[in-house]
Parts: structure tokens; C-alpha cells; sequence
């Protein structure tokens, strides 16, 4: 049996840290990215770290293009986002997603493993996200 699709949102000190698990739909991958938004504007953290756990086939090159288009300029307006692809079907479309985001100017890097995206965003704490807002 398929796990839910579940999202565990976390604050650090530096950073919002969301993890999702669940069928790795374009309908889930676009909720997700929209519901981690809304978290980082309650919040007011404007780093996040992305753990993403779906389950099933990926999305193609289509279809991540599709989703990360949709919610880019959210994206952009945030400050760096660390993007964990913990079901590695394949670390070219994961290669491939952080390229699109990147294209439409969002702060994002790939990682393949968890504290070594913590500390790139540890690294450096950004301005609060009503700070950036303002610039």
C-alpha cells in the first residue's frame, strides 16, 4: 500500500524545513511547493529546505517543467532553498527541475544529502522574509 501523501513542516533557526512523502503526482508536487510557500509567509523564514520523499514514477520532463513553472515566482521571491531528492529515480531529472527553477531566478541548489544542505543554509542567514519583501 501507497503511504499518503503527508507534509511534516519544521522552523529552524535559520531555515524552514519541509519534507513530503506521498504519490509523486504533479497534483502533490504542486500542492506541496504551494503549501511550503504559505508556510515560509506565515513564518516569515524565507530559506527552506525541501525534502522531497514521493513515491512512483517520475514526472517526466513535461511535467516537472509544468509544476515548477507554476509556482516559480513564488519561488523567486524566497531566499535559498535547498532541494533534497531523497527517491532518486534518476539524478538527472532532479538536475533537471533545479535548472528550470534556476532559469526563472529562483535560489535553489540540489543536494544529495541533508546536512550538507542545513549548512548551505545555515551558512549565511538571510534577511527575514519581510526584510527581503521591502528591498
Amino acid at each position: 500500500m501507497e503511504t499518503p501523501y503527508q507534509v511534516t513542516i519544521a522552523e529552524r533557526p535559520a531555515y524552514l524545513h519541509a519534507k513530503v512523502v506521498g504519490p509523486r503526482t504533479p497534483e502533490n508536487a504542486l500542492r506541496y511547493l504551494q503549501e511550503v510557500y504559505a508556510a515560509c509567509m506565515r513564518t516569515g523564514l524565507s530559506n527552506v529546505l525541501l525534502e522531497m520523499c514521493f513515491s512512483g514514477p517520475s514526472l517526466g520532463a513535461p511535467g516537472v517543467f509544468n509544476v515548477i513553472s507554476q509556482v516559480s515566482a513564488n519561488g523567486a521571491k524566497l531566499g535559498r532553498i535547498a532541494y533534497v531528492e531523497a527517491s532518486m529515480d534518476g539524478p538527472l531529472k532532479a538536475r533537471f527541475a533545479e535548472t528550470v527553477a534556476l532559469n526563472r531566478a529562483v535560489n535553489v541548489r540540489l543536494f544529495f544529502d541533508l546536512d550538507e544542505a542545513a549548512r548551505w543554509l545555515e551558512d549565511e542567514r538571510s534577511h527575514s522574509l519581510d526584510e527581503r519583501l521591502r528591498q
